[in-house]
């Protein structure tokens, strides 16, 4: 999500607040993809969510967490890199050194080494690194894996620990971004915003999402059946200051955003208001010390209560129709770390709203009867 603010200190220049929401996709090369795909699917147990292709051109995707995926491109000609060592010097041109896969716990890293160790895959003792723990390995390309868990209590971005003793200079010590490194961005005017076609898309011609051809009984939830259909609702042009009115009043955490035919535009939230009042990179360069000057971020608070929800709304929306099973729309919420999900119909018609909670609760009742 990128957001443009007013930014009083550049004269009416705009700043950005870039949020990353993790690596999107890596990308590597293999000469055996039914290997490959034996390997990250059925032995790692990454889902295989995406491929297309074409004589001499196929792409793979796996799906890692969230948004979060690993690919590999299906080249006849390539060579399996020799195995070496996770961070072992090498002479020459290199571009790759390893991945890290980050699993939920401990017991997760006991779990994995157990079915790398049965498929007959080299894997590593449990390595402590002090603020996270890895098991180290290799998939049938050669390509270095590491799965790694971070140690509960420790929190780096609020204490960083910077300890190179190698370096001689405190440039190397900085957390936050130096101001004055590169030249200030012009801001890319509309009529430069072209997007054009590449690999792919012609499988995506219609953007509707397609019902899992799977075999499904009726004997279950469905997420009409446990939706709420009285929602409060906001529009783009509502100002962020009554939002925030609302959110408290009625004691809830967001509010789907709709258009005057009632049709989903995106969502806004307390997160999305609470990102916007953190110093984005932007201001992180003018003033480093603002990451800890908490009192001043609480008092820019001011600020975005006078923006609209389309300066701080999420566009890009996950939902769910109401014929859609229960339990699909709580592994959605589960994959992509959400709490509730809009419910619309075909034509993007907002029918209401369905939480975790309301799965939950309705399945409770449900084998009460039984």
């Amino acid at each position: 999500m990128v957001e443009t603010h007013h930014n009083p200190n550049q004269g009416g220049a705009l700043y950005m607040k870039q949020e990353f929401t993790g690596i999107h996709h890596t990308a590597f090369a293999t000469n055996d993809i039914e290997k490959t795909v034996r390997f990250w699917r059925d032995l790692i147990g990454a889902r295989l969510t995406y491929s297309y292709g074409k004589p001499g051109y196929q792409q793979y995707f796996f799906q890692i967490s969230g948004t979060n995926k690993i690919s590999f491109f299906a080249w006849n000609q390539v060579k399996p890199v020799a195995m070496r060592r996770h961070g072992e010097p090498v002479e020459g041109p290199f571009i790759f050194d390893h991945i890290a896969i980050g699993v939920a716990n401990k017991n997760m890293l006991w779990d994995m080494m157990a079915r790398l160790d049965a498929a007959g895959f080299p894997c590593s003792d449990v390595i402590d690194h002090g603020c996270f723990l890895s098991i180290y390995s290799y998939d049938p390309n050669g390509i270095p894996i590491e799965f790694s868990t971070d140690v509960p209590g420790l929190d780096l971005y609020w204490n960083p620990v910077i300890e190179d003793k190698a370096v001689d200079s405190d440039f190397l010590t900085h957390p936050n971004p130096i101001p004055g490194q590169w030249p200030l961005p012009e801001i890319i005017s509309e009529e430069e915003k072209i997007i054009v076609p590449g690999e792919g898309i012609e499988n995506f011609a219609d953007r509707i999402q397609q019902k899992d051809n799977v075999n499904e009984s009726d004997d279950h939830l469905k997420v009409g059946d446990v939706m709420t259909r009285n929602v409060h609702t906001a529009k783009t042009s509502d100002k962020i200051m009554d939002i925030a009115n609302t959110l408290c009043l009625k004691k809830i955490s967001g509010m789907p955003v709709v258009d005057d035919e009632n049709r989903l535009v995106g969502i806004i939230s307390e997160k999305d208001i609470l990102e916007a009042i953190y110093p984005g990179v932007s201001k992180l360069r003018e003033n480093p010390e603002m990451v800890n000057d908490f009192s001043a971020i609480e008092d820019s608070y001011s600020e975005i209560l006078h923006l609209t929800v389309e300066n701080l709304m999420i566009k890009s929306v996950f939902s769910v129709k109401s014929d859609d099973p229960a339990i699909k729309a709580a592994v959605q919420m589960d994959i992509h770390n959400i709490q509730r999900l809009p419910v619309i119909d075909i034509s993007n018609t907002l029918l209401g709203f369905v939480s975790r909670g309301d799965i939950h609760k309705a399945i409770f009742k449900r084998h009460l009867t039984r």
